[in-house]
């Protein structure tokens, strides 16, 4: 890489293969956490109803997952991870089209086919797209930081560039 511009748009495409891969890590766990819900409230609603009338010695137990259960179910509507799943969805999906696009360009980047003011006009097109898309699908939404996702994500960008670039 020789030009500044080459290395900054050598960056982006790391940073946002690095954002693809912890949005899909991030969305994989607020699956795993909407589904342990969702098999608890399950569980909860038709085996507390069983097991009432056998465990009859474990009522206070089983009135606490029954209460436990109908709390949640009050609350479930105003827990994020449902609209997480449909967000994080959307957004990785649009971030992994535009990760495929920057692959394309660098090519062209790598080879000196572009200039550096080309080549910076599409590094700021590219970021302009990635806000929009971010602001597109989780809004004001918060996404609070992981970072044990985030490290998965560095090591996993970082084997995809040691297979396709080295």
């Amino acid at each position: 890489m020789s030009s500044i511009y080459q290395k900054k748009f050598w960056r982006e495409l790391d940073q946002l293969k690095i954002h693809v891969y912890y949005l899909e890590l991030y969305l994989e766990k607020t699956e795993n956490t909407e589904r342990g819900i969702n098999i608890f409230l399950a569980a909860a609603s038709s085996g507390s109803i069983a097991s009432w009338a056998v465990w009859n010695n474990l009522q206070l137990l089983w009135a606490t997952i029954i209460a436990a259960s109908q709390f949640i179910n009050v609350i479930k509507p105003h827990l994020p991870y449902s609209l997480r799943l449909k967000s994080l969805s959307s957004l990785t999906n649009e971030l992994e089209s535009l990760f495929i696009s920057m692959e394309n360009h660098w090519f062209h980047i790598a080879e000196g086919r572009l200039t550096e003011e080309e080549i910076h006009k599409l590094h700021i097109e590219i970021k302009e797209k990635r806000r929009l898309s971010i602001q597109k699908h989780l809004g004001k939404a918060s996404l609070p930081h992981n970072e044990k996702i985030m490290e998965r994500a560095r090591q996993s960008a970082k084997t995809y560039f040691i297979n396709f670039y080295e």
